[in-house]
């Protein structure tokens, strides 16, 4: 069965109206979106939409894991906003990234938004992934799941960042066995093994074998939802990696 591949819009520099159609015409199957997604016109919305970013575009000072209440409660409005926007679009996941550190006080603050939110999308009939990120609270795959597992809270899932993987020494296929039923999502991407710089795809560290055996794994799993390419708007070519990435995805599948 051919794959569902997706584009994350924010790697490209341009408004989510172009960004879609660009992406619609060089054969993305669906794409992954901000808030504020709603304000694109629906004749614009040419492809299905995949996940949303719910924590992207946070209010300046505002953190999910910041132990002073009033930053605190702005982040989870603005998450919250983000979830009923998906609900309005027909999405059914949505992600965060994990907090910042794994100080105590930084984990318990993340803990008590993570409940809320996790509560909300659960009633608005979305699924909440965390994003294991190497350098933060969450480095790996394994703290991220025994952070969802200790939350204990049946909507909560891992949104898989391959690219992190190879950061943090993971084995992809190794991470999706150990997620099982609890896999929302996969992001693809390559790096320089240190730096998360979301080059496009075999523009880093990674070898074609890798990247082979991490997309079987995917194909393999019980996982049925899309691969998506994210890489950095900020790189010499987006549009050029966006287009590389895909045609490689397409080769391996």
């Amino acid at each position: 069965m051919t794959t569902n591949i997706a584009l994350c819009l924010w790697g490209l520099p341009e408004p989510p109206a172009s960004a879609t159609a660009y992406a619609d015409a060089i054969g993305f199957d669906s794409v992954d979106v901000r808030p504020g997604y709603l304000e694109v016109a629906a004749a614009d919305r040419v492809l299905p939409l995949s996940c949303m970013a719910v924590a992207h575009l946070m209010p300046e000072g505002a953190a999910l894991d910041d132990v002073h209440s009033e930053a605190r409660q702005l982040a989870i409005a603005h998450v919250r906003q983000g979830i009923r926007e998906a609900e309005q679009l027909g999405i059914t996941d949505v992600y965060v990234g994990p907090p910042s550190s794994d100080a105590s006080d930084s984990m318990a603050a993340y803990r008590e938004s993570i409940l809320v939110l996790a509560d909300q999308s659960s009633c608005s009939g979305v699924r909440l992934g965390i994003e294991h990120f190497p350098g933060r609270g969450l480095p790996t795959v394994n703290a991220t799941l025994d952070f969802i597992s200790n939350v204990g809270h049946h909507n909560l899932y891992l949104l898989l960042d391959i690219g992190h993987n190879q950061i943090a020494g993971e084995s992809p296929r190794a991470a999706i066995s150990a997620a099982g039923d609890r896999l929302m999502y996969v992001h693809v991407n390559d790096n320089d093994g240190q730096n998360d710089t979301h080059v496009g795809l075999l523009e880093g560290v990674q070898g074609e074998a890798w990247l082979r055996d991490a997309v079987l794994a995917v194909k393999e799993s019980t996982y049925a939802g899309p691969i998506s390419v994210e890489v950095n708007q900020s790189l010499p070519d987006p549009r050029a990696s966006v287009c590389e990435s895909l045609a490689i995805l397409r080769r391996l599948e």
